[in-house]
């Protein structure tokens, strides 16, 4: 009985761990001249960077929030990725978290639903429709002051890095791989 148990705890553990699968890239996440997920990750280090460029444009942070949420899922599970750095996975996912934190956003929530709602808050912030955006965020999964949170986006130094590390992955491959003479 004990060994029986004990095999569905593991199993039960084994579910948890199991990686959310990765959606296609969102829409607005997407958008660009290149490949949707190029410009996504491009995007993201782009916003992230430079997030004073971001204040008081809440639409465009919740466009650079839904695309880091798409890279932290996609680089470490999607074979397409496979010339990027190691390390680059757990920088995007620990990224992930700080944005999180940073937004008043569950974070246990899916990725998907974290991405639905900021393309939904981006798109009515974008018809101008407050209201809208306000509800595409609702809680438990986002805080009640998220939509002010994101126009007021603060430096957040985990995302700036990993996400320029993704771009550069993007530009020049793994690092591990580079031979120095």
């Amino acid at each position: 009985m004990r060994r029986c148990a004990f095999l569905i705890v593991l199993a039960l553990a084994g579910c948890a761990a199991r990686p959310e699968p990765v959606p296609p890239v969102p829409p607005l996440a997407g958008h660009g001249s290149r490949a949707p997920g190029i410009n996504a990750i491009e995007g993201a280090a782009e916003a992230f960077r430079h997030p004073e460029r971001l204040q008081g444009r809440p639409a465009d942070a919740a466009v650079a929030v839904s695309r880091l949420e798409w890279a932290a899922l996609a680089v470490p599970a999607d074979e397409t990725f496979d010339t990027f750095s190691t390390v680059t996975g757990p920088a995007l996912t620990a990224a992930r978290w700080e944005v999180r934190r940073a937004l008043g956003i569950a974070t246990d929530a899916p990725g998907s639903v974290v991405m639905a709602g900021m393309e939904g808050a981006a798109a009515a912030l974008a018809r101008g429709d407050s209201a809208g955006a306000a509800a595409a965020l609702p809680p438990p999964v986002f805080a009640p002051d998220t939509l002010a949170r994101l126009a007021n986006l603060p430096r957040l130094p985990q995302a700036n890095l990993a996400t320029l590390r993704a771009q550069r992955d993007i530009e020049f491959g793994r690092a591990e791989d580079w031979d120095f003479p």
